[in-house]
């Protein structure tokens, strides 16, 4: 849950440097003096007239008071001018001073101790085949990497091996068909949403809840993992979904991870083609006019495609990789590390608003880093036209702006935490229990249409 950083810092204080027009400096130009010792002077006859003691008094006094005004205005343009030359002078040692050092991108974080793990797992992520990957262990690498490699992948193996097998126990106690996608789907759903107890099994299951304490992860980053939920057993919108889609791939279970503003969830298929949502947040069906109702989804978000999809195995990789980026900024901060794990994303999914959100929170960054460095002072004119002078600032403010164009063209909006609350509320409400009831019990009929179908088809095979 990417939050948009503050940008009218810099379209409204900066803007006017690449898009209006700027004042810049000037040389003034040297004025036209009048020569006084040249006159002409009406004398049709072209006689020589004497002029009397007083003219000649006056005309030199002009000629003293005009020639010293001259002499002021030139010295007024050399000084201009040695200032003007003084100021080229010390932006072009600016400009050289930066040219040595590297001004236009943040500190690297190489050295800081623990952003190793991360820069180890992208490095590993690298070599996947992006159709056929372990959704557990690309997620449990990248937890691992917050903690600094000290979880234990044997135990959470064994964990997710153990519930998978306690899921397919119960779908036989059920009499489903362990094969079916439908019954793997309603079985696993039901492991999140009530209590459960198998033959054989010595510990009984209850639900998965809700963690409202801290469900951004804005105080604890870890707030957002599987193995925090496994160990308190209570999640959110990010870790419950990504726990389901690990058992369905242990059961061997068809199900697509889908966002939606904030937020993400379950879709699955049924044998006859139909779509399911799963909100595990409030363990209920929902239905897509639902999701459209947060008010949050604009007309372009649909038509671009960056909500309400089932994401591709493709499009999970680069969840997976925007994950990674979030868990190192949350750590430790911005520098080249988040951007070249966020174009790796981009690269898998160029919609992904997630990823480009992330993006753009880092050019965000990166131009206050650089204008700091500049010493740019945004609240004047002529600070602001300082810029002018370093090229290659002016490309990272037009970048950065471009960027934002990107999330605002695919039809982001953004959903404050308030909205957000309302809106899992609302599925609380009497209609959307009856909603979801409907879907629980069409779902179930079908799944044991199917089962009958089956058990009919094994029997007539027996005999």
């Amino acid at each position: 849950m990417i939050i948009r950083k503050n940008i009218l810092f810099f379209i409204l204080i900066l803007s006017n440097i690449v898009f209006g027009q700027v004042n810049l400096p000037t040389v003034p130009q040297t004025p036209q003096i009048q020569n006084y010792s040249n006159q002409n002077y009406s004398n049709p006859n072209n006689k020589y007239i004497a002029p009397n003691s007083s003219e000649i008094l006056i005309s030199n006094d002009d000629q003293r008071r005009q020639q010293s005004q001259n002499e002021k205005l030139i010295s007024e343009v050399e000084h201009n001018e040695k200032l003007q030359e003084e100021t080229r002078k010390s932006i072009n040692a600016d400009i050289n001073e930066v040219n040595r050092t590297n001004y236009y991108n943040l500190p690297s974080l190489t050295n800081v101790k623990g952003t190793e793990y991360y820069r180890q797992v992208y490095d590993k992520m690298l070599l996947l085949n992006i159709e056929d990957y372990s959704v557990k262990d690309v997620n449990f690498d990248i937890e691992n990497a917050y903690f600094e490699n000290k979880l234990d992948k044997a135990e959470f193996d064994k964990i997710i091996k153990q519930t998978a097998e306690f899921i397919l126990a119960k779908m036989r106690e059920k009499n489903f068909d362990v094969n079916s996608n439908t019954a793997k789907n309603f079985v696993l759903f039901e492991f999140f949403s009530q209590p459960m107890q198998v033959k054989g099994f010595k510990e009984k299951h209850f639900p998965i809840k809700y963690d409202f304490e801290d469900y951004w992860g804005r105080q604890n980053w870890s707030k957002m993992f599987v193995t925090k939920l496994l160990k308190t057993k209570t999640g959110q919108c990010h870790s419950m979904p990504l726990l389901y889609l690990t058992l369905a791939e242990a059961i061997d279970a068809e199900a697509y991870l889908s966002l939606s503003p904030n937020h993400s969830y379950i879709k699955f298929q049924d044998e006859k083609e139909k779509w399911y949502n799963l909100e595990l947040t409030n363990t209920m069906f929902t239905v897509s006019s639902f999701v459209l109702n947060n008010g949050y989804i604009t007309a372009e978000a649909i038509q671009n495609k960056i909500y309400m999809q089932n994401l591709t195995k493709q499009q999970l990789l680069s969840q997976f990789y925007t994950d990674l980026a979030s868990g190192y900024l949350h750590k430790f901060g911005y520098d080249e590390f988040v951007e070249q794990v966020t174009n790796k994303a981009l690269e898998l999914y160029p919609t992904s608003i997630n990823a480009n959100m992330i993006k753009a929170n880092y050019d965000t960054e990166r131009l206050k880093y650089v204008v700091k460095k500049l010493k740019i002072d945004t609240e004047t004119q002529e600070g602001r036209e300082r810029i002018l002078y370093y090229p290659k600032a002016l490309e990272l403010l037009q970048a950065m702006q471009i960027q934002y164009k990107v999330i605002d063209d695919l039809g982001f909006q953004q959903m404050p935490a308030d909205a957000y609350e309302k809106w899992l509320g609302s599925l609380k409400n009497e209609k959307h229990k009856q909603d979801n009831e409907k879907e629980k019990e069409q779902l179930k009929r079908l799944t044991k249409a199917l089962n009958g179908a089956k058990n009919k088809m094994n029997k007539q095979n027996k005999s």
